[in-house]
């Protein structure tokens, strides 16, 4: 919901007699406080999801400040941490002291119920502000065509699509349909077999190793930032500067081991550096080093980007313990995918493949090889597998630029609206580069 537009603070209420009628919910607020204090996620997702408004209890406002404070630094919330920063902004005994702290965690009526409590504050906060506005006209503070005025304007809460009536979901979609899914890929062969992607959606990129899965979803990065789009690329196994080479490489189609090697001229200099300049200047792009799933919640939080890309799976790790590879895998995805209904973002998520033989060949990827690795294909709304047989079969050679493109596949095995099926692009590994092929060669569609 937006600042309140007619200003309407607490300062307000202070100068009046403390009425007990006035909207709030101290219970849900302390329900809310503990399950941020206890799960890094529900921390992650308060901060996302509230703001210090929304929060009656002037200690409560206290806690949810510094809460916010410590994610801001990376320091994850727990009672220790807390208690420190409280003692530290001499705001500890204000709040109740060290007893209220631990109090919080014995007032959360259901485990992972984090956003419901949310949004029972936000909706509360908008019955108080209508409720503190009234008052106002009461004591004649404000005349009944400005109540009026701002009441009319007044930001109510948006109605979300589990909200919406049979009939208000029947002309959502089809005015959704007229439209067309939110962002379009900048490869048409994809276009053409998926129609784009959606907010809400989780996408896998699967692949087996050096099958060229980190540079087909920075294609795919790349293509949504020229689009204008806000992307947070999440890179577990590089550098930035890495990812950054390869961007830089896609984009001047300079040999990526040049930049390596340190083989750049003056000439290729100046156009390196003029890429960079504009692209910086134009570009909406974040791209950070995470380990953590709970980390990407809070560049979420932080950079509010319309595309989201893992890579990869197998990597991230989790603060819970005591978890075999499967449960963690499961684990993550699965927060993956409740970040991306919730925020209503779109997750690409990269997922390593172990390689697997058929009559002594490694054999093509299917959905079957993501079965061992966890919840990953029930959690995803669609599922691409990149597929590079001539590097499997060890027939590629060093490339030094200007030869032809070598080929690879983009299996679509499993997408939720029904069509599946593949298509060839054109890939210049020493560009990190993946294209359209430009003479169209036709896709293969199974419905």
């Amino acid at each position: 919901m937006a600042e309140n537009p007619a200003g309407i603070e607490r300062d307000y209420m202070a100068k009046k007699e403390i009425d007990i009628s006035i909207p709030k919910s101290i219970e849900t607020e302390m329900a809310v406080l503990g399950s941020m204090l206890t799960d890094v996620e529900d921390a992650h997702t308060g901060l996302e999801h509230l703001r210090m408004k929304d929060f009656y209890s002037d200690k409560h406002k206290v806690i949810f400040s510094s809460m916010k404070a410590l994610l801001k630094e990376g320091i994850n919330i727990d009672h220790l941490t807390l208690q420190y920063l409280l003692k530290k902004k001499e705001k500890l005994e204000d709040i109740g002291g060290v007893s209220y702290i631990t109090d919080l965690t014995s007032t959360i009526p259901i485990s992972g119920r984090v956003i419901d409590y949310c949004n029972i504050l936000k909706q509360t906060t908008y019955e108080r502000d209508v409720y503190m506005l009234l008052q106002k006209y009461k004591e004649g503070d404000i005349k009944f065509e400005d109540l009026r005025a701002t009441l009319l304007d007044y930001p109510s809460l948006e109605k979300q699509e589990e909200d919406l009536s049979l009939e208000e979901l029947f002309l959502a979609t089809l005015k959704r349909s007229s439209e067309g899914v939110a962002y379009k890929f900048d490869i048409l062969d994809l276009n053409k077999l998926l129609g784009g992607v959606d907010n809400g959606e989780t996408i896998v990129i699967g692949g087996y190793t050096s099958q060229g899965k980190t540079m087909f979803a920075l294609q795919l990065a790349i293509g949504f930032a020229d689009q204008g789009l806000n992307v947070l690329y999440c890179t577990s196994e590089m550098t930035t500067l890495e990812t950054a080479r390869r961007i830089l490489s896609n984009m001047t189609k300079v040999n990526v081991m040049d930049f390596r090697k340190g083989n750049i001229d003056d000439i290729t200099k100046q156009k390196i550096e003029s890429a960079g300049k504009t692209l910086g200047e134009n570009w909406k792009v974040t791209i950070r080093t995470v380990l953590y799933t709970s980390d990407i919640r809070y560049l979420i939080l932080k950079y509010n980007p319309d595309i989201i890309f893992v890579d990869h799976l197998q990597n991230m790790d989790t603060h819970e313990r005591g978890l075999t590879d499967y449960q963690r895998v499961t684990s993550n995805m699965s927060k993956l995918q409740s970040m991306a209904l919730e925020s209503r973002k779109v997750m690409f998520v990269l997922s390593q493949l172990k390689r697997r033989k058929e009559d002594g060949q490694v054999a093509q990827p299917k959905l079957s090889d993501l079965r061992d690795s966890g919840a990953i294909e029930e959690k995803s709304n669609m599922v691409l597998f990149v597929y590079w047989k001539k590097r499997l079969q060890e027939k590629v050679t060093p490339r030094l630029g200007g030869e032809p493109p070598e080929e690879i596949e983009i299996i679509v095995s499993k997408n939720r609206d029904g069509v599946v099926g593949r298509c060839i692009l054109h890939f210049y590994p020493e560009y990190c580069r993946i294209e359209s092929p430009p003479d169209y060669i036709e896709y293969e569609e199974i419905r």
